[in-house]
């Protein structure tokens, strides 16, 4: 394996991000690591976040801030040296609400120097949205 692979880093930051493993993400994490979140999400969590500290607060302890969820990787496909698809589901509840959220994603994540440079985040936003809304909204 190359010390750019990032199958091993992904396989360890998964459980790290369902733990809330601040310690362990900086560790995987580069320190200029560029997370591309999907756009359709709500601030500050959407769109892209520059270093690692950035995408840690405002990108995943944003995202637990607000969903009590657990992103499930179910299959990784190896895009060349340095690249690696991660597809599965995120599973959980809206905190708010209490409303389910079941909705697919596809993780593009990059290594570089032995750790994680980059993450895009391709997930179903309308299904993460809607759990937010209660019966009021619906009406």
């Amino acid at each position: 394996m190359s010390r750019d692979d990032p199958t091993p880093l992904v396989e360890r930051l998964y459980p790290a991000l369902a733990a809330g493993d601040r310690a362990a993400l900086a560790e995987l994490l580069h320190p200029e690591f560029d997370g591309h979140f999907s756009p359709g999400l709500p601030a500050p969590i959407g769109g892209h976040h520059s270093g690692a500290a950035d995408c840690i607060e405002y990108g995943w302890w944003a995202i637990g801030a607000t969903w009590a969820l657990r992103a499930e990787p179910e299959r990784w496909l190896p895009c060349g040296a340095a690249r690696l698809l991660v597809q599965g589901s995120y599973r959980g509840i809206a905190r708010r609400t209490g409303r389910g959220v079941l909705a697919p994603f596809a993780h593009l994540w990059a290594a570089e120097g032995g750790r994680l440079r980059s993450m895009h985040q391709y997930t179903d936003t309308a299904l993460w949205l809607a759990a937010l809304e209660d019966d009021r909204d619906r009406r």
